[in-house]
Parts: C-alpha cells; sequence; structure tokens
C-alpha cells in the first residue's frame, strides 16, 4: 500500500474530483510513467465529497486471466474501506499495461468481474480506468 507523504504533490490533494477529466487526470499525477510497465491495478478512494484519501493501493502483478473470486475480494476490501473511512464514497480502479490504449479480451473480462464484484459486494466505484505508457482513459461504464 502506498500512502501519500508530505512531499508537496502536483496536485492539491484537498480540491475535489468531480469530473471525469479531473479522476484522469489526478490518474495521470498518481501513476507515473515508469510504474506502467506491466501489469497492475491501482485503487485510490474518494469520500462522498469526491476528495481523494491519502491512500493509493498498486496491486502487482495481476493475471491477464480475470479471477471472479479475486475480483470479489479486491471489493470487498473497496467496500470496507469506503464504509469505515469514506461513508457515502466511491473508488477508482486503475488497470496498467504495458501496451497501448486499446483494451484487450482479457482486460475486458477484469473490468466485467470487477463491475460484477462490485455490485455483489456494495463496493460504490466512480471510475475504472486504463492507464499505460501512452496515456490514461476512462473504460467504457
Amino acid at each position: 500500500m502506498t500512502t501519500i507523504t508530505a512531499e508537496d504533490p502536483k496536485f492539491d490533494l484537498l480540491a475535489p474530483l468531480g469530473t471525469d477529466a479531473q479522476v484522469l487526470d489526478r490518474v495521470d499525477h498518481l501513476i507515473a510513467l515508469e510504474e506502467r510497465r506491466g501489469r497492475s491495478l491501482w485503487l485510490f478512494f474518494l469520500t462522498a465529497d469526491a476528495v481523494q484519501l491519502p491512500v493509493l493501493v498498486p496491486i502487482d502483478d495481476m493475471p491477464a486471466i480475470s479471477d471472479p473470486d479475486t475480483a470479489r475480494s479486491i471489493c470487498r476490501i473497496i467496500a470496507d474501506v469506503l464504509d469505515e473511512s469514506a461513508p457515502g464514497g466511491s473508488a477508482v480502479i486503475t488497470l496498467v499495461q504495458d501496451t497501448g490504449l486499446s483494451v484487450s479480451g482479457p482486460d475486458r473480462q477484469w473490468l466485467t468481474a470487477l463491475r460484477s464484484a462490485a455490485a455483489t459486494t456494495g463496493a460504490h466505484l466512480r471510475m475504472l480506468c486504463l492507464a499505460t505508457t501512452h496515456g490514461t482513459r476512462q473504460l467504457d461504464p
């Protein structure tokens, strides 16, 4: 788990992320280019007022093939964090891969598994993103 430290970030941590563009910009600031090599999943959390909590959770070595049990575990963690630390809040999930901005079949399977798991666990997702060395984009809702 990564915690945002006392370093002066290049953004205002207390500024609400009210638009999709602001969320994507925050993802770009949080996940450095060198961290976009390989496959991982990143989580960050927003309060009900869309202010980011000071915790960033990278999950390295994500398998290419989706696993419903892993997706449920991730979404249970999201639901627990939100219940405890940000009631009424939401999470942003970013799939990181080192290829272009196109979404592969396995990526779609992971997204489907995560959306399904979020629905069954009560995890409120603000946005699903794809981040690569070529940029960041929102994945279709």
